[in-house]
């Protein structure tokens, strides 16, 4: 999943206009049947966007995002309202669905595969292969701590 601009999202890392390019696929075991899509509510776009705000703003380490593209459907749609958390990079888990800058620059949200010699594998849950990166205490910017579905959510 790729993050786009909403009015006054601020990236302390730089850009927050992503590709769409970068796909992951579901590692072989990973059970995605068992993935439920957020429940769609009827709230608007701008609505999610300011209960996000709200959120992030109770920890300075938390920052508002929209996510776009498809690499993460069911779980996160096109335009739904993220807030992300910055953690220590220890402290990351099999499972964890992270926001890392890719090597081209870009910023990524996918799970967390398997941790190896170069990093953290990463795949979008709608993809058929893995990142060709490595999540890295470097590129790093959080894990999803929160998500607002919205009537704009594709």
């Amino acid at each position: 999943m790729k993050f786009r601009p909403f009015y006054r999202v601020i990236v302390p890392v730089g850009a927050v206009l992503l590709g769409l390019g970068g796909c992951v696929s579901v590692p072989e075991g990973v059970d995605t049947g068992s993935v439920v899509p957020p429940p769609r509510v009827e709230v608007t776009r701008n609505q999610a966007w300011r209960d996000a705000e709200s959120v992030a703003a109770l920890d300075p380490a938390r920052l508002t995002v929209i996510g776009a593209g498809a690499s993460m459907r069911p779980i996160y749609g096109e335009n739904t309202v993220l807030v992300l958390q910055k953690i220590p990079y220890e402290s990351l888990t099999a499972g964890m669905n992270v926001a890392y800058r890719s090597d081209r620059g870009g910023l990524v949200l996918h799970r967390l595969i398997a941790l190896d010699a170069g990093g953290w594998r990463a795949g979008g849950l709608n993809n058929e292969t893995e990142d060709r990166g490595r999540v890295t205490p470097h590129n790093l910017l959080g894990i999803v701590y929160a998500a607002f579905a919205n009537d704009a959510v594709e």
